[in-house]
């Protein structure tokens, strides 16, 4: 199995037409990437990027910017990297779904990675604290957890990873 992270905008014409066809299992998700991700992406709300496996749209995540308010950040990451006490930049990882013909098979790890490799390209160019994901669901989150996302102290389907600790994991792998 080898995959391919395509941007939207220069997804091949075949795999565009594919989108209404793609299934993760979760509507909202589905419909994103069907009839609202080219819009987002014509205005400049997010971009999108989509993993083509074995010549199929196999899963897609998109990315926005985004402002995080200090408060709702775990206590020990602004104590350990001493983080200023107003909102922070950060990149916002604002879906990423696996179409459930490759769910189970890596996928969303291979486009998370490729998610904090573009966060890394961010904050060269104009800085940011870390890559933030609202989980939609509790198993979502148990994903991101894996990684060492942390959870936000009033809401655990908020999750944060520090900047520093994306260029590890990366430096790891």
């Amino acid at each position: 199995m080898t995959t391919k992270i395509h941007p939207l905008s220069r997804l091949p014409r075949e795999l565009l037409d594919a989108r209404s066809r793609f299934d993760c299992g979760t509507p909202a998700l589905n419909s994103y990437l069907a009839e609202t991700a080219s819009q987002h992406e014509a205005r400049n709300i997010t971009r999108t990027f989509c993993g083509e496996t074995d010549g199929a749209l196999s899963g897609y995540y998109a990315l926005t910017n985004a402002n995080v308010d200090v408060s709702a950040l775990p206590p020990d990451v602004i104590k350990k990297y001493k983080l200023p006490t107003h909102q922070l930049p950060v990149v916002r990882l604002a879906r990423l779904a696996v179409d459930s013909r490759f769910q189970g098979q890596g996928l969303g790890q291979t486009l998370l990675i490729n998610a904090m490799v573009k966060v890394i390209r961010v904050a060269e160019l104009s800085g940011c604290m870390g890559l933030t994901v609202d989980a939609k669901h509790d198993r979502a989150a148990g994903f991101y957890l894996e990684f060492g996302f942390r959870q936000a102290p009033e809401n655990g389907r908020l999750l944060f990873m520090p900047l520093p600790e994306i260029q590890e994991l990366l430096q790891q792998g």
